[in-house]
């Protein structure tokens, strides 16, 4: 858990089941003493009218030193995301907590 946070992450959301792909970030991210971070989450949506610009969160650090946040409800549909370092990058997944039971791929730089 003791590794740096980046300042920013940004990269893509994939719906594996038809191919949609959409862009998400983190910007400003600030770790907190208590193991969470803060930043503006950017979540575009295939319908832009349902995207989140630049809103505040806080996420937390993960035990294998990943991050995991929550995507707001936009649009009736909300997410958790978990992404872990790799060597190509971060790497992770977002699943549905709106009873859609949508699993998304997640990769950013």
């Amino acid at each position: 858990m003791g590794q740096e946070l980046p300042p920013s992450l940004s990269g893509r959301w994939r719906y594996p089941a038809d191919g949609t792909e959409q862009v998400f970030s983190l910007k400003d991210i600030q770790v907190q003493p208590d193991k969470t971070f803060t930043a503006k989450l950017t979540w575009w949506q295939t319908n832009s009218w349902c995207a989140t610009r630049d809103l505040p969160i806080v996420g937390r650090q993960t035990i294998s030193g990943g991050i995991a946040f929550d995507v707001p409800r936009m649009c009736g549909i909300s997410y958790v995301a978990e992404l872990n370092r790799s060597s190509s990058g971060w790497v992770g997944k977002a699943s549905s907590m709106s009873g859609y039971g949508l699993m998304l791929d997640l990769r950013a730089d």
